[in-house]
């Protein structure tokens, strides 16, 4: 049995393994999100790289997915962003890059390819941790019958 509040719990990490055999921790926090949905435009798209079943680009998305949880303290990586500003001034996430705080490795380089049912197992835990299984807002509508006040 854990000693840990169920607030604790929430807040850890699950451990990847990276390919110089250095384990690093996923927990998607506000801020991870947050970069998720800069990077992909709404939360539609965060949905869509997600989703994605190798109909197109899948490990640059996965990469992605897995920086942002990677942020902060427990993870140990530190989010470089690359902006594009088109004519009109209005500027958008290109690329965020991933690096290792401690050495600044790429996280690119540190993701093993063998690895990745691990990386998508991780992601998932970590993301209903994040999320929970579901919520009263994500019900369907109640029925109504007539209004109220109304003969």
């Amino acid at each position: 049995m854990s000693d840990l509040t169920p607030a604790q719990a929430l807040a850890q990490p699950t451990d990847i393994t990276l390919a110089d055999g250095s384990t690093a921790g996923l927990r998607y926090s506000f801020r991870s999100l947050a970069l998720l949905e800069q990077r992909f435009g709404s939360v539609t798209g965060i949905q869509t790289a997600i989703d994605q079943t190798g109909d197109g680009a899948a490990f640059g998305p996965l990469m992605d997915l897995l920086g942002a949880g990677l942020v902060g303290p427990g993870g140990g990586f530190t989010p470089h962003l690359r902006h594009r500003q088109d004519v009109a001034g209005t500027r958008t996430v290109e690329e965020i890059l991933y690096r290792r705080s401690s050495d600044g490795r790429d996280l690119g380089d540190l993701l093993a390819p063998q690895l990745i049912h691990e990386y998508a197992a991780a992601m998932q835990t970590s993301l209903v941790s994040a999320f929970g299984t579901g919520s009263p807002g994500n019900d369907a509508a109640p029925e109504t019958t007539g209004s109220p006040g109304l003969t």
